[in-house]
């Protein structure tokens, strides 16, 4: 996967909510990062789940104890993965950047 750049969409509470990962702590989302896969964080679907992208977002950051510039590499990593035109995508993940990066107080 690393070799052809495939990006893995991960749903860390979904895993778990459907048994895939016995307990969140068993979840491979640390070590698919240090193995320099491409990864996203997602919801699956937040109306059986009950969760949000900020909930997975905080659990990756509280649960996992993911730095935040690692998470936001995951955030622009969905944008650049995205299905958008090559224009739309360097201005979105941009704007990601500088917005994340301000939230995080993280400088550029």
């Amino acid at each position: 996967m690393r070799e052809r750049g495939t990006t893995l969409e991960v749903c860390v509470t979904s895993n778990f909510q459907s048994g895939v990962v016995p307990a969140l702590q068993d979840h491979p989302l640390p070590r698919l990062i240090e193995a320099g896969l491409k990864v996203t964080l997602n919801t699956d679907d937040p109306s059986i789940s009950a969760i949000t992208l900020s909930d997975e977002y905080h659990l990756a950051l509280s649960n996992f104890r993911l730095p935040p510039p690692v998470l936001i590499e995951c955030i622009l990593t969905a944008a650049r993965s995205s299905f958008l035109p090559e224009p739309e995508i360097h201005a979105l993940e941009q704007f990601l950047h500088k917005r994340l990066a301000e939230s995080f107080h993280i400088a550029r």
